[in-house]
């Protein structure tokens, strides 16, 4: 009998003592706290200075590298290959020894990576390949876009779409200007709640999220449309190309950074307002969509001008000093 109320005694005190414990532990009011956006933005400064992958190399390949590196002799240097497009896309042709990927299942093509091999993101026309790139970098995945994506490779329409020669437009040159544009007001940054204590792991759970949602872009046309029609106002615009180039010509109010150093939180990156669609451009949509990607796990509504300056002024070789070119080799896909 002894024995049995010993027992019962040691229950009692243990169920006293284990709900005072679990309150303690989980009361948020005395856990640490972290700021989600502060440890993302030292993944973010730490990329846009550098703009590189992980060990150092350039975020985009040209179709003439990729194919020297298939066709090397060498597997051990090969690309994993992640073709983004649709099923049926992929189907009708593409790179040998693609994987066909979907923005829906993010966090299981990630899981998927094998290690000890550069990831070579492939899309239409590269814009998308290189929002995942910009993820996959700053997750510490080693990745690369191909350039100008299937547009680049082959120049077969049926493959292709001529989607990178139907973009290209000088319609727009009349409409940029040259008055330099400041945004001087900073702005309370927003506010990342994932639940996640680390970096990286608040970083994976937003490019999780945002990519099951698709990235954002925004058209020469309606973004003409809109400024020109009363709606100037909803927008923030960020020229992302080298001060010659926005001297030379920029969308009306367009803000400049300057590559590989505003984009920064010591620099311009609190002047963008949170309330506002902010739209990023560049050269041919391939940085602007990088820039985009990390906006966007940031928690701004961010939109990447599709095919850059070259479907405002394609013609203005100052503004659109990286014009698109039809490839002059057409590499090999398969079924």
């Amino acid at each position: 009998m002894k024995r049995f109320l010993t027992m019962w005694t040691i229950l009692a005190v243990a169920l006293f003592i284990v709900p005072g414990l679990t309150g303690c532990g989980g009361d948020n009011s005395t856990s640490p706290k972290v700021n989600e956006y502060d440890l993302v933005t030292t993944i973010g400064d730490a990329y846009f200075n550098a703009f590189t992958t992980p060990s150092g190399q350039g975020v985009n390949a040209t179709a003439d590298a990729v194919y020297a590196n298939m066709t090397d002799g060498n597997t051990a240097n090969d690309y994993y290959i992640l073709d983004w497009r649709g099923a049926t896309d992929y189907a009708a042709g593409h790179i040998a020894g693609a994987v066909n990927a979907s923005l829906t299942d993010f966090n299981a093509v990630m899981n998927a990576i094998p290690s000890g091999h550069t990831v070579l993101n492939v899309c239409y026309t590269g814009q998308t390949a290189s929002y995942v790139t910009a993820l996959m970098n700053m997750l510490g995945t080693e990745a690369q876009c191909l350039r100008y994506g299937m547009c680049g490779w082959t120049t077969d329409t049926a493959i292709t779409g001529s989607r990178w020669e139907n973009a290209v437009s000088n319609q727009y040159a009349g409409w940029l200007n040259t008055v330099t544009a400041t945004s001087t007001e900073t702005y309370s940054p927003p506010t990342l709640s994932t639940g996640q204590k680390d970096a990286k792991s608040i970083l994976r759970a937003r490019a999780n999220a945002n990519a099951k949602a698709g990235w954002k872009t925004i058209s020469a046309a309606n973004l003409y449309a809109d400024m020109t029609g009363g709606h100037a106002s909803d927008y923030f615009v960020i020229c992302y190309q080298g001060q010659a180039q926005y001297d030379g010509g920029h969308v009306p109010a367009a803000v400049h950074f300057q590559p590989k150093q505003d984009m920064a939180s010591d620099k311009l990156l609190n002047t963008i307002p949170t309330d506002k669609k902010v739209v990023v451009y560049c050269y041919t949509g391939h940085s602007a969509a990088q820039v985009v990607a990390y906006l966007s796990m940031l928690g701004y509504d961010a939109y990447s001008l599709a095919y850059g300056v070259n479907s405002l002024c394609y013609e203005n070789s100052t503004v659109c000093s990286v014009p698109y070119t039809s490839p002059t080799n057409s590499y090999p896909v398969v079924q």
